[in-house]
């Protein structure tokens, strides 16, 4: 049976309301009808327990009233020259240490900053990731006297 093209659908991408006649669409044209472009972002469907899952670009989806979407851009940076990419924008200091392979127990993580200085993050504080950011790690030195 086909479906009916007289029906509104509404869904939601990045919290903002789209209506479609259109029942089966592909993810790369779903990014386009909220104003992304699918060579920089990519789709994922917000399950009802939070979990996101990833659309492929040409990958067709089934559209139902309510269905949830947002876009994320993955975002690329090196940790020790070692080229890094992730989804997740704000990672612990401690996951970015184990993604480059080093202890969180004996190393930091310093952003090397545009003007040349540094700015150093312990295991446990929050890093604000952004495109292109460079980091390395940084040895703790000495012990407890």
């Amino acid at each position: 049976m086909a479906p009916n093209v007289n029906t509104s659908i509404q869904i939601v991408v990045d919290e903002k309301a789209f209506r479609t006649q259109d029942a089966d669409q592909e993810a790369a044209a779903l990014l386009r009808l909220a104003g992304r472009d699918p060579k920089v972002f990519d789709l994922f469907l917000l399950q009802k327990n939070g979990i996101e899952e990833k659309i492929r670009d040409g990958q067709i989806i089934n559209l139902k009233s309510g269905d949830r979407f947002v876009s994320r851009q993955k975002l690329h940076f090196t940790i020790d020259g070692e080229p890094q990419s992730s989804y997740d924008d704000d990672q612990s200091a401690a996951a970015l240490l184990r993604l480059a392979g080093v202890d969180p127990a004996g190393y930091d993580l310093a952003r090397i900053l545009p003007e040349g200085g540094t700015e150093t993050f312990r295991a446990g504080e929050i890093v604000k990731i952004q495109e292109g950011d460079e980091f390395v790690t940084a040895k703790h030195v000495g012990g407890v006297a």
